[in-house]
């Protein structure tokens, strides 16, 4: 035993043994997340466990039964789900107002009702209490006892639920235009849960570039030649819409690197005396897929109200044309607070699809290989990159991050109910860096309550300002 102990701490502790503990105890992935507290940064002004006063996506119609309630968290409350006697999915605080006992312990022995696990207080859709078990019949608790209530309506076989204090305010505010459209436009759904806030997780998408490096070897950007977005070191424009969404909007910032109307695959870092990519292998089936996208050109995006078109939706939804070239559906991803450090992704994919075999065919292949190679394969490489963020450190942003910028401001400036116990600067110090990036590119922007915007007169000298910067030519390698 004593020899086995022995030989066990040699090898614990030589060779390599300082890996054991070189990032302490925690894992990096799992710290804590701490929120800002600077009067110079807008992050200080955004809560937590988000916005409250709005309907959120709470479970798929289909996930709940009759006789078991289902108990979910949102925005670090418990609620407990179950059918009422019309069959509708009501929504009520995860607490029997009697003695705090979890409802959703319980059981559903009475079609549309359900029962406390302790006592019996068994509860209608509306959190009334109709019986008290352990009492009799004659149970005053009968009319006297009642659990808070949060509205649902059930959408295209989605539940979502008013997690607000107020009276709600209307649905269609805050779910996707296409979710009041018939049975031709055809919404899948699914879900998946990152280990980091819900802010961390929302303002990953826009970011200008990202693809090429994040997702360069993910399945569906193997088959471009860029990786997605093309590099630029200008950000993406952006505007705020009816107080509601921050889309975005492109001055040809994708064509900064070109030169006479060609863009290099390859591009030489004088800092790295190197190329990025390091090869072009990609080159040798990517002309296939170019072939393929040729036979989408010209056709339109999937239609859609301005507030509803790329970029971010109050209170917490990105929004991306997906498809073949950005053509035929939407991709939506809503970030819901769980915990301060743990986020449920609700995935939509939109498609209007006019036949019925056609709408079978979307749900064959979306259950087949689109759910996987969207939320799971490309999306996680998201979370895989991310999940690291230190949200309590000071900031150096790009201008890259112009809609960034917007998009907290359309939150802190914009949202329901947003209590702002900070007084945040009119200007902080990471909105001047997104202008003063800019400005080194000889490009101007202005930054408001409405977003990012560039100067009239300046939306040309966005083209052909990279002569030179390309550096050596370029070979395969």
């Amino acid at each position: 035993m004593e020899l086995r102990k022995s030989i066990q701490k040699f090898l614990g502790g030589y060779p390599g043994g300082w890996q054991q503990y070189a990032r302490g105890r925690t894992p990096i992935e799992d710290r804590p997340w701490v929120q800002p507290a600077n009067l110079d940064d807008r992050r200080s002004v955004i809560p937590p466990l988000g916005l409250r006063e709005y309907w959120y996506p709470a479970v798929p119609q289909k996930d709940i039964g009759w006789k078991k309630p289902v108990g979910l968290r949102l925005l670090g409350t418990d609620v407990v789900l179950f059918r009422d006697e019309q069959g509708a999915v009501q929504a009520l605080l995860d607490v029997c107002p009697h003695r705090g006992v979890a409802l959703s312990w319980g059981d559903c022995f009475w079609k549309g009702f359900v029962s406390c696990p302790y006592h019996g207080g068994t509860f209608d859709g509306n959190g009334e209490c109709v019986a008290f078990i352990t009492e009799g019949p004659d149970s005053k608790m009968v009319g006297r006892l009642s659990a808070r209530k949060f509205p649902t309506r059930t959408i295209k076989g989605i539940v979502f639920i008013w997690m607000g204090d107020e009276a709600p305010s209307p649905i269609e505010e805050d779910i996707p235009a296409e979710f009041f459209e018939g049975e031709q436009t055809v919404i899948l759904n699914t879900v998946r849960y990152w280990n980091c806030n819900w802010m961390v997780a929302l303002e990953n998408t826009a970011d200008a570039h990202n693809c090429f490096w994040v997702h360069r070897d993910s399945l569906f950007m193997l088959r471009s030649r860029f990786g997605g977005r093309p590099r630029t070191p200008l950000g993406y424009r952006s505007k705020i819409v009816n107080g509601r969404s921050a889309i975005t909007f492109d001055y040809n910032t994708t064509a900064y690197y070109k030169k006479d109307g060609k863009l290099d695959y390859r591009m030489y870092y004088p800092g790295v005396k190197g190329h990025w990519p390091l090869h072009g292998w990609r080159l040798f089936w990517v002309w296939f897929f170019e072939w393929l996208e040729k036979r989408n050109a010209g056709k339109p995006r999937f239609e859609t109200p301005e507030e509803w078109a790329m970029g971010t939706h109050l209170p917490s939804q990105q929004r991306i044309y997906s498809g073949s070239g950005g053509t035929g559906s939407m991709y939506t991803r809503v970030c819901i607070p769980v915990e301060e450090n743990l986020t449920r992704v609700f995935y939509y994919r939109s498609r209007r699809v006019p036949t019925a075999a056609g709408r079978f065919y979307e749900r064959l292949a979306f259950n087949l290989w689109r759910n996987f190679i969207s939320h799971y394969n490309f999306s996680d490489q998201d979370y895989d990159a991310m999940r690291t963020v230190r949200y309590d450190m000071p900031e150096y942003l790009s201008a890259t991050d112009s809609h960034l910028i917007t998009q907290r401001r359309l939150i802190t400036q914009h949202a329901r109910g947003l209590k702002r116990a900070v007084p945040v600067q009119d200007e902080t110090s990471s909105e001047r860096l997104v202008i003063e990036g800019h400005g080194l590119l000889g490009v101007k922007v202005a930054i408001d309550g409405s977003g990012t915007s560039l100067s009239p007169d300046d939306k040309g000298a966005v083209i052909g300002l990279a002569g030179g910067l390309l550096g050596p030519p370029q070979s395969m390698e």
